[in-house]
């Protein structure tokens, strides 16, 4: 068994919302649904979602979802977070995802799992190089293994000249973890359960830890105010818009386009500007999209020509 577990129980302060921050949408959808549909993709077994701040809004979700959860009463830390999920799980190996990363990809997560598996690792911890390390936690390695997370303020210059950060997203050896979870104190400037320390411990034991490197650190960027959602809504929309393009859909202006990725689009269909299509929509081919269009869980049948109301040659007096 895989056991997967995701990390949900943050408020997010700096969103400054009402709402937690992994319900907040990212190209229409919820961020921590994104996390659980993929995890789903790669194969794990059924998501275990860890929730506290705002539950009363994030449960509904899991509910249509037909995801379980786990409830952290108190913010402890992110090991205590995954101890309330676990609990007496049973599993050969569990994946930690975090429910405001909301663009991995299923293909990342298997990627860890199994490179934690072929090196027998007890922890492999999904790394990157994003263009701005600081505030992150680095990886220090000794060889091909990894050794430590470093908290940026503790780094010496030399590791923090690495730029090769903790994304937070790790797969660990089930049989184990029990035992690194108990070993995890809370000496620290916050009084708080890290789950980064489990693999200072697992190195002090003798088991073997590696850090697996994201290519793309857009993938695993974290989103904790606005701006970040911004940015990750226009980095999977700009990816939604390149995969139809390539597939032949023409987009001759697609800096206004917004295409959620529930959209089914056939083959020469043409799209004007500042069209949205959203939810269920399903686009036939050939067809053709004019400007300011706005379909919501809409078909529309091979050939049709949609023009919203426009008025041309207005001659009028204002």
């Amino acid at each position: 068994m895989t056991a997967c577990i995701i990390l949900a129980a943050g408020q997010g302060k700096r969103m400054k919302s009402p709402f937690p921050k992994v319900v907040h949408p990212v190209l229409g959808v919820p961020m921590v649904l994104r996390v659980i549909r993929q995890a789903f993709k790669a194969g794990l077994d059924s998501p275990v979602v860890v929730v506290g701040h705002g539950r009363e809004s994030v449960i509904p979700l899991l509910e249509e979802e037909g995801v379980s959860w786990a409830v952290q009463a108190e913010q402890l830390g992110t090991a205590h977070a995954l101890s309330s999920g676990f609990k007496d799980m049973m599993a050969e190996s569990v994946t930690v995802l975090l429910g405001d990363v909301p663009l991995i990809k299923s293909s990342t997560i298997s990627e860890l799992e199994e490179a934690r598996r072929k090196a027998g690792a007890a922890i492999a911890v999904l790394s990157t190089f994003p263009p701005d390390p600081s505030g992150y936690g680095r990886i220090v390695r000794e060889g091909d293994m990894l050794s430590a997370i470093v908290e940026d303020r503790d780094c010496t210059p030399q590791q923090l000249e690495t730029g090769e950060i903790n994304t937070g997203l790790m797969s660990f050896d089930g049989r184990v973890l029990p035992e690194l979870l108990r070993k995890i104190k809370t000496d620290n400037d916050q009084g708080e359960y890290y789950l980064t320390d489990a693999v200072s411990i697992a190195v002090s034991r003798g088991m073997p830890c590696i850090a697996v490197v994201a290519a793309d650190y857009r993938e695993v960027s974290g989103v904790n105010d606005r701006i970040q959602l911004a940015c990750a809504t226009d980095n999977l929309r700009r990816q939604i818009l390149d995969s139809q393009m390539t597939s032949g859909v023409n987009i001759p202006d697609p800096g206004g386009v917004w295409i959620e990725d529930s959209v089914e689009i056939g083959t020469g269909v043409s799209i004007g500007r500042l069209v949205r299509l959203s939810g269920e929509t399903v686009i036939g081919d050939n067809c053709i999209l004019g400007d300011g269009c706005i379909l919501i869980d809409t078909a529309v049948p091979s050939g049709a020509i949609i023009e919203p109301y426009s008025i041309r040659g207005w001659r009028g007096t204002l």
